[in-house]
């Protein structure tokens, strides 16, 4: 009787685990996704900026 309690426990406490480590992935993967995004967007600024610099025409559409 103690091991089938102990087993159910056990299994209860390895599905907060896995949550826990779902949720980490998650935010880890979301954190990268803005890093890109945010790097992206800054390279877009300086092309544009030093391709003005230079003398190309770049009119904003």
């Amino acid at each position: 009787m103690f091991f089938a309690i102990k087993w159910h426990y056990d299994q209860g406490k390895k599905d907060k685990d896995k949550e826990k480590e779902k949720r980490a992935v998650l935010r880890a993967a979301g954190q990268v996704a803005v890093v890109f995004v945010l790097a992206l967007a800054g390279l877009g600024v300086f092309a544009f900026a030093l391709l003005r610099t230079l003398g190309n025409d770049l009119p904003l559409p």
